[in-house]
């Protein structure tokens, strides 16, 4: 189909023509394409693979072109990204992945393998390595190549490469013994080089994240920085093009402008801080002459309107037209169809997915003869018209006014911010151990235990008691969550406080977990109206959404709607975050309500919130017969009362407000659906109210809280739930840009986004000094209107200040992070975020989801104290976010500090304590067991389908072989516990299996030590699944320890036969050598022959395969 629209555009084109002007470095010009035909036009001339260097002007233009290159499958494209520094602006952090693109393509430059490199005017003025010295300074590296350790790490010094623990980020090199590490400025991974002696005897590439090796290569290229220079010097990216190289300009006059005002920009830092600043302007920045001498020897294109500065030595015209204007209306477009093929001309409709292309078949109607149309997958930026060759080439994002997300090819190149950092465990931190209490992480220390040496865990306590845990029961332990700086009790060990805390606990939480299973089993019983299935009408107002659906998002309106087409009263709890799409499932399920004549309600916790709801609902529903209201304190009483009357008469179809609307004047002809937004915001005579509702009417509930992981399985069995953790696909992403305290830039950023017409919020979290603050900003930009907000404020004067925000009585807010969460004013797409360093990652990725709210560019400034200043790990924190500049994407939202916050909202506030007391994961375990034994007790008749669950217990084992991972071959403490602490909870032979490869992919051969731990784990899970209290190795013998009668493990070992058939296996692998002592209601084998610790785990694997036998054929 593609080819059907390149061959209508290049009809009579003279091909040859324009090929050997263009090897003349002649200059021509094509004129007259619209939408994304240029891009056509060129992938079918550049069928011979030449180098092509494509310039905008901007970098968002840039992208939208690499997309159209790539989607119209051209080989090599690569986006040229620029680094958004400002000239001499060393205080920036640049985000990692776009010093590796820029590498990368100079690379591939380099590799005769680049054929279509697109850049915008601002990547291009800043001036890099010089070519010669780019390709002199990458080292190439083969397997067997004799290069010492040191050799090469002074050598990636010089480069500006940094030594590091652990290589996660570009840039960075890491030595532990034989092993080199090393993360280069191009390509995908980072790659580990394995020694022999100064021989090089292995390359493979790894994942960042697992740091285990993924692939195996015979050779690497070592590349610099594209910005590093030996000796000062630099040359533009022209330098690095083949002399054959096309040059194509995309309004050349406005690229030369681009250039010129960056260079102007950067002369006038240099002439104020000359004595500061090293080199001059001309040494780091293109100036618009050099960009002219530097092209003037290649062949030329320009596009578009703007290129009096080119000498054009040919003009082709082309008859193309712009896509026409839709405003998401079918009425239009279906007219549009039938007049193109009255003209005999063929509609294209362009989709990039399955989903809206059937809906468009199913909204259109059949195609034929005089409603000419097809719909097929392409993914294309803008459509156009040929009215010559009887061809219309429409976009589905242009039907709809939507924003188009490129769609480029992105390598997994990443930060170096890795989220298992939140919960590893430092020195110093507080620790939770499950059954001794709260204590503080102290080390690690070698100690003796039967003559043989061990590792253990050194926990400090109150008065400070010493608590040695071993690296095998390290699972009993976890970082200590709570609230997010708040320091927890440490407790005394042998006091019994740790014990009655556990208690109280355990005791409420039974509560809680009662009280959500029968609510379930409540609703589950009742009978409620079944909605019809879908009509056409649903099917037309759905495939006007202005984004594409995600699975998630797909997934749980598919589970609304299942559940409003059953029998039983729908209570569904919709989990996404700020923008992820829960409003648009509310709309849904509040528009299949009224197409079954039945009336919705939305409830909402704020004025806002309910005046935002209505403009969406309106503004969806207008082409419809659906009546939308809203009643909130912007409505007169006089109004109030109308819309009482109106919605009593079923005048009114979707009423959205506060708590007003479940007030008793307030009634409805035939509510059938009742949407709550944030329930947890309400009170606590507001929520038993709401219960009324749930036995009757669907309800269904949406929350941005994230609900922990922890607690999503259990909720799950008492309560529906869905999950929305992916945004939409082509919504804008949020421009981040982490910077040092800068007043001019602070000016700037609000002077540019007040003259779009937009506003601006400024986060600054110290109550204390917000008002020098907001003066501070009133003198930067004088003429602007500012108030400031936090929450110490009144309730009733908050809400004043944050509603005439909305209503656009100011420009700039200050406030503190009451903005993080609720507040949603499409018209501020800035937001300023004074001392970000002292914020948590979860608060700043809720803080920039307050901009980006509509279809403008937003952009997030991250300030922080000089950034050099940063440590590390605060440094590749922030990086994580400005790298992960699409809303949501590669974030894990329900990290730490938001778990606790939604296990409180979602299990009530009063729980907050009990999380406090005995930390987070504790907590959960608790609650989860609590759920679990109800449902295989209490109400099992309901959870009867449910498999149940079989704990096992812990197994001990003693040796007399010394077993931990030596300091020498793991170095770093914080490391070596983590390794211990998977290994500790490794609950299959696999996952053992795999910890070893990790062990020896990452640190090299395993030593004799290690071995031992190793094989202790592999006993201790095979006693586990055997039901074991202890197992002995030692002076050829094993002494094997049944678990006590009254323990429950003990219920199961002895009430489900595995008492007998291990006896009887027993029996018959030991030939006699074998004893059986009972002590104090406990068994004891003693098995002999067993001659180490091989031939231990040889024996108990026998048993394990004889035991798993017998469960399945008695199952």
């Amino acid at each position: 189909m593609v080819e059907q629209i390149s061959s209508a555009i290049l009809a009579d084109f003279p091909f040859v023509e324009v090929r050997n002007k263009l090897t003349n470095s002649e200059n021509i010009h094509l004129g007259g394409l619209a939408g994304s035909s240029p891009i056509l036009l060129l992938s079918e001339m550049n069928r011979k693979g030449d180098t092509l260097l494509y310039v905008t002007k901007e970098f968002d233009r840039a992208a939208s072109v690499a997309s159209d290159f790539e989607q119209l499958g051209a080989p090599e494209v690569f986006l040229f990204p620029p680094t958004r520094r400002r000239p001499y602006d060393t205080e920036k952090v640049v985000d990692m992945s776009v010093l590796v693109q820029r590498s990368e393509v100079l690379e591939k430059l380099n590799d005769g393998k680049a054929s279509i490199i697109i850049a915008s005017a601002d990547a291009i003025t800043e001036k890099l390595v010089p070519a010669r010295q780019f390709y002199s300074l990458s080292i190439e590296i083969e397997k067997g190549d004799i290069l010492p350790i040191d050799k090469l790490a002074k050598k990636l010094t010089e480069q500006g490469y940094t030594p590091s623990k652990f290589v996660d980020e570009p840039g960075e090199f890491a030595i532990r013994g034989g092993i080199f590490d090393v993360f280069p400025f191009s390509g995908e991974y980072p790659v580990r080089l394995e020694y022999f002696g100064d021989e090089i005897e292995s390359i493979r590439e790894f994942d960042p994240d697992s740091q285990r090796s993924i692939a195996f290569l015979n050779k690497t290229r070592l590349v610099p920085n594209a910005g590093f220079s030996e000796n000062g010097d630099k040359e533009s990216i022209v330098a690095y093009m083949p002399e054959d190289t096309i040059m194509v300009l995309e309004d050349a006059e406005l690229i030369l402008d681009e250039i010129d005002r960056h260079y102007q920009k950067s002369e006038e830092i240099f002439s104020e801080l000359k004595e500061k600043l090293t080199g001059a302007p001309d040494l780091h920045y293109l100036t618009s002459v050099e960009w002219e001498q530097a092209i003037s020897g290649h062949g030329t294109i320009t596009l578009g309107s703007f290129n009096r500065c080119v000498n054009i030595h040919a003009n082709y015209s082309f008859i193309t037209a712009p896509h026409p204007s839709f405003n998401g209306s079918f009425k239009l477009l279906r007219e549009f169809v039938h007049e193109q093929s009255k003209g005999k001309s063929k509609t294209l409709i362009l989709t990039d997915h399955e989903n809206q292309k059937e809906r468009f078949e199913e909204l259109l109607g059949e195609p034929g003869d005089d409603f000419n149309y097809r719909v097929i997958i392409q993914n294309l930026h803008e459509g156009f018209l040929l009215p010559a060759k009887k061809l219309a080439v429409l976009t589905d994002h242009q039907i709809f006014n939507r924003y188009h997300r490129p769609k480029i090819k992105r390598k997994r190149i990443r930060g170096g911010f890795s989220f298992k950092e939140l919960k590893e465990l430092n020195i110093g931190d507080y620790v939770v151990h499950v059954d001794y209490g709260i204590g503080k992480f102290a080390g690690f220390k070698k100690i003796e235990v039967r003559n043989s040496i061990q590792e253990a865990a050194v926990l400090r306590y109150k008065d400070d008691s010493i608590l040695y845990v071993n690296v095998s029961s390290l699972h009993k332990i976890q970082k200590y969550s709570g609230k997010e700086g708040a320091q927890p009790k440490i407790t005394r060990l042998g006091s019994g406080e740790w014990a009655r805390k556990k208690a109280a606990t355990r005791k409420k939480v039974k509560d809680i977990a009662k009280d959500l299973i029968e609510l379930y089993a409540k609703r589950k019983a009742q009978q409620a109206f079944r909605f019809d299935p879908d009509n056409s009408w649903q099917t037309e107002m759905e495939a006007r959404f202005e984004y594409e659906e995600t699975p998630d998002q797909l997934n749980t309106i598919r589970a609304v709607k299942q559940d409003m087409e059953s029998s039983q009263p729908m209570d569904r709890l919709v989990c996404g975050d700020v923008g992820f799409g829960k409003t648009e499932v509310a709309l849904r399920a509040a528009f299949k309500a009224v197409m079954n004549q039945k009336q919705a309600a939305i409830l909402v916790p704020t004025t806002i919130l309910a005046d935002q709801h209505f403009k969406t609902f309106s503004q969806r529903m207008k082409d419809f017969p659906v009546e939308v209201e809203v009643i909130s304190r912007f409505r007169t009483q006089a109004e109030q009362k109308e819309i009482i009357h109106r919605l009593a008469a079923g005048k009114i179809d979707i009423l959205i407000g506060t708590h007003r609307i479940i007030s008793k004047d307030v009634k409805f002809k035939d509510l059938g659906l009742l949407i709550i937004d944030e329930e947890q915001r309400f009170g606590v005579a507001m929520k038993e109210k709401l219960k009324s509702f749930r036995a009757t009417i669907d309800v269904l509930t949406l929350t941005a809280t994230p609900i922990p992981r922890t607690l999503q399985f259990s909720l799950m069995g008492a309560r529906d739930l869905s999950l929305i953790h992916t945004p939409p696909p082509n919504r804008q992403p949020v421009y981040t840009e982490i910077h040092s305290f800068d007043s001019d830039l602070i000016r700037d950023v609000i002077i540019q986004e007040i003259s779009r017409g937009g506003q601006v919020f400024f986060i600054h979290n110290r109550v204390k000094n917000i008002e020098e603050v907001t003066d501070m900003i009133r003198e930067l930009v004088p003429d602007i209107r500012i108030r400031h907000a936090h929450g110490q404020m009144p309730a009733n004067r908050l809400e004043k200040i944050i509603s005439d925000f909305y209503l656009n009585k100011y420009d700039v807010l200050v406030s503190t992070n009451i903005v993080e969460n609720g507040i949603d004013i499409a018209n501020a797409n800035t937001i300023i975020i004074n001392n970000a360093n002292q914020f948590g990652l979860s608060e700043l990725h809720q803080l920039r989801g307050r901009v980006g709210r509509s279809n403008r560019k937003a952009f997030c400034y991250l300030i922080t104290p000089d950034v050099r200043s940063l440590t590390p790990e605060a440094r590749k924190r922030l990086s994580a976010l400005e790298e992960f500049s699409d809303l949501g994407s590669g974030f894990n939202i329900a990290m730490r500090d938001l778990d606790i916050r939604g296990a409180g909202d979602i299990l009530g506030a009063e729980q907050s304590g009990y999380i406090s007391d005995i930390g987070f994961e504790l907590y959960t375990k608790i609650l989860n067991d609590a759920i679990r034994e109800l449902k295989e007790t209490e109400y099992s008749s309901i959870f009867s389908s449910e498999p149940k669950e079989t704990e096992f217990p812990e197994t001990k084992v003693e040796f007399d072989l010394s077993a931990f991972l030596d300091n020498d071959y793991v170095t770093d403490n914080v490391e070596r516990l983590n390794l211990y602490r998977k290994l500790s909870e490794a609950n299959s032979l696999g996952q053992i299996d795999e910890w070893k490869s990790e062990l020896s992919d990452r640190f090299g051969t395993i030593p004799e030590t290690g071995q031992n731990l190793l094989k202790a784990a592999i006993i201790k899970f095979l006693g586990s699944r055997l039901f074991l209290s202890k197992i002995t190795i030692r002076a050829g013998r094993m002494w094997i320890l049944c678990p006590a009668n009254n323990s429950n493990a003990g219920t199961h070992f002895y009430n489900t036969g595995m008492f007998q058939n291990l006896l009887q296996h027993i029996q018959h692998f030991s030939s006699g050598s074998y004893q059986v002592v009972q002590k104090n209601e406990a068994v004891t084998f003693v098995v002999g022959n067993i001659n180490g610790i091989d031939e231990a785990i040889d024996y108990l694997k026998l048993l394990f395969d004889k035991l798993t036998e017998d469960i399945v054929v008695h199952a």
